[in-house]
């Protein structure tokens, strides 16, 4: 399912493939393998892939991809969300929001545009906001 507070948005199947654990994005920033803990707030200017866990607030400005066994808990705001691990806090998306069958927000989740399969979670609420502010 497709989701826009003011349009739909079709998305090309051969940006990333729902149905397998881990987003096959090209990640130009920092990679957060499995066997990695960070305790403490991330920020960062560049795009961040997750399959470890982080106890803290995530700050990106471009994608934020949380591949299945990443972990997040604490606040999150980014550009763009790929979910298919777990955040426990609230998350606010300044674009689009995927979220692949494993996703589970526990929070309210507020973006523009989202995409969501079977077996995804929300927790608390979505909101959708107008993306022409």
């Amino acid at each position: 399912m497709v989701f826009c507070s003011d349009k739909l948005l079709y998305l090309r199947s051969e940006i990333y493939n729902m149905n397998q654990d881990c987003f096959d994005i090209s990640c130009s920033g920092s990679r957060l393998l499995v066997d990695t803990d960070i305790q403490g707030d991330i920020k960062s200017e560049k795009d961040i892939c997750l399959e470890g866990l982080v106890v803290g607030s995530v700050e990106c400005a471009g994608r934020l991809i949380v591949n299945k066994g990443g972990r997040i808990d604490g606040k999150v705001n980014c550009r763009e969300l790929y979910l298919n691990g777990v955040i426990a806090g609230d998350v606010c998306v300044e674009g689009k929001a995927i979220l692949g069958a494993d996703a589970v927000v526990k929070g309210t989740l507020t973006t523009v545009c989202m995409e969501i399969v079977v077996g995804a979670k929300i927790e608390l609420g979505l909101k959708l906001k107008n993306a022409s502010k």
